[in-house]
């Protein structure tokens, strides 16, 4: 018998977890949107007005960036599916002239 059962509590178990949580399945999401994006040929994240550029899928990479840099089974998961995001974003696009060379390189990519 375990605890619960001596107590007359039913045994719960704990629900399956995600591989890597919603909050990273999002980011995630919203980095493959604008992959897609850009393998289309539309870059969403620069339409020309700097109060309307949108950074969200930017932002997004971002912060899988520092989940992977913390390390650990859960960064390497992440990083798997990122590392073939970017594959796919470096094929569509090229680099902008003069752009760091370390760093958040997908902020300074064009469209080709």
């Amino acid at each position: 018998m375990t605890k619960n059962d001596s107590r007359g509590m039913p045994h719960r178990p704990r629900e399956a977890r995600s591989a890597n949580g919603l909050h990273t399945q999002w980011l995630l999401r919203r980095w493959d949107h604008i992959v897609k994006l850009a393998e289309a040929g539309f870059d969403e994240t620069s339409i020309g007005c700097p109060a309307c550029d949108g950074t969200e899928g930017l932002d997004a990479r971002d912060e899988l960036e520092s989940l992977m840099r913390r390390g650990g089974r859960r960064a390497e998961r992440i990083s798997v599916q990122a590392k073939a995001l970017d594959e796919r974003i470096l094929r569509a696009t090229s680099p902008q002239p003069f752009s760091p060379v370390d760093g958040n390189w997908w902020r300074y990519r064009n469209l080709d």
